[in-house]
């Protein structure tokens, strides 16, 4: 069966692309408010790794765009339109996640009822539901691949075109927990582990089970890593 990976140069479709055999790859600029950032970050990776992306802008669901970066049913729109490019599609999603349209349920009734529509099998997956973040980078340094290239990913909300990564949104958050938790120092425009949400949301979340067991263990273990905020991060190390 032909294959394509939904594909953003984030942390979790870049190692992914490496997992299934580098498969073709489409990304879907959605319109949305980092779609430049993850553009500039597209164009790096295919340079430096031969990644064969089809750009598509057929899709522009930026103006449904809440404030927290979430797209209500993006990924069901994205798989409708992949399939009209192969029989199975790769939609990166990891072990914990559980918005409404990005989980194994929801991965298989996308799969039922685009087969039942479309007349033919159609699947839609994701390689990664037993991994979490921190594991598959793990896995990545594991198989001996590029630091360099994963620090060309992108994996960030802010909203004025600068391709750095803020260190104050929960994805730049996530990114940080998966690379520190691998001995990876990643530059951010502030210290991840500083940003105030941290501290006012995320430690007492974590701490009453409003997370799974997994992400809790992660958080913490990450902020083990840092020496106390006054003093400068001073971890080295590329695995």
């Amino acid at each position: 069966m032909s294959e394509v990976l939904l594909f953003s140069a984030g942390l979790d479709s870049f190692p992914a692309w490496h997992f299934l055999g580098r498969p073709p790859a489409v990304y879907f600029d959605l319109g949305h408010r980092y779609a430049a950032q993850e553009r500039h970050a597209i164009t790096a990776l295919a340079e430096v790794c031969g990644i064969e992306v089809a750009i598509s802008e057929e899709l522009r669901l930026g103006r449904w765009e809440a404030p927290d970066a979430i797209i209500p049913m993006r990924n069901v729109h994205l798989a409708m339109l992949a399939v009209n490019r192969a029989d199975v599609v790769w939609c990166v999603g990891v072990k914990g996640d559980a918005t409404l349209d990005k989980s194994p349920l929801a991965f298989e009734d996308m799969s039922s009822f685009i087969s039942r529509l479309s007349g033919r099998p159609v699947r839609v997956d994701s390689p990664f539901w037993d991994m979490t973040k921190t594991q598959i980078i793990s896995w990545y340094l594991d198989e001996g691949l590029p630091v360099e290239h994963l620090l060309l990913t992108f994996s960030c909300s802010r909203t004025d075109g600068d391709p750095t990564h803020c260190g104050t949104c929960s994805s730049c958050l996530r990114r940080w927990i998966s690379l520190a938790n691998n001995g990876i120092t990643a530059p951010f425009e502030a210290p991840p582990w500083q940003w105030s949400r941290v501290q006012d949301y995320y430690v007492p979340a974590m701490r009453e089970g409003r997370y799974p067991a997994h992400r809790a263990e992660e958080f913490f273990t990450a902020l083990a890593t840092i020496e106390p905020a006054s003093t400068p991060h001073r971890r080295k190390g590329i695995r």
